[in-house]
């Protein structure tokens, strides 16, 4: 495979995953908006009627789980974690792309574990139809599967931000 091809199958690969991560990055943002819709409304019937909404913290705690896993990936796309730079500025940018490749393995490998642990505790939770018992009983185990899938997206941004990084390092990408 020539230069020009590897370069063309890295981008096309990152843009389609990048649509993917972006789609599930508005589904985590519509998350906040439920919540902060539904605290409300609670807080309101709290307040004005002493009668709080069944089943909105329930609720909120899943939906917490979506708004974070679901929004890892794409985060990674756009460089939103946080991240210490003050190193970065003061090298070279074949040490920075370096540096990246280190943070972006260790990471992976991170996650990884997260991941598969995440996935063992996501299929005990299948197997006992596992629910969360509060002033609602509500199912969790649909969102514990997210768990693993949200780390799994974040491992597949980070190959390709790691694959991205070597084949600028090689000199075929811009840094």
């Amino acid at each position: 495979m020539s230069n020009s091809k590897q370069k063309m199958l890295v981008e096309k690969l990152a843009e389609k995953y990048k649509l993917f991560c972006i789609f599930m990055g508005v589904i985590a943002g519509t998350t906040i908006a439920i919540m902060m819709l539904s605290t409300t409304m609670d807080a309101t019937s709290r307040y004005l009627f002493n009668n709080p909404i069944p089943g909105v913290f329930e609720l909120n705690e899943v939906l917490l789980v979506i708004c974070i896993y679901m929004g890892l990936a794409w985060t990674q796309i756009e460089r939103g974690h946080i991240r210490v730079t003050a190193l970065l500025v003061k090298v070279s940018k074949r040490t920075e792309i370096k540096l990246n490749i280190l943070a972006w393995v260790c990471t992976l490998i991170f996650i990884f574990i997260l991941g598969y642990q995440s996935a063992l505790g996501a299929l005990e939770s299948i197997a006992i139809r596992e629910f969360r018992w509060g002033s609602v009983q509500m199912p969790i185990w649909w969102a514990k599967c997210l768990v693993p899938i949200g780390c799994w997206m974040m491992n597949i941004q980070l190959i390709i931000d790691i694959w991205k990084e070597v084949e600028a390092l090689r000199g075929r990408l811009q840094g």
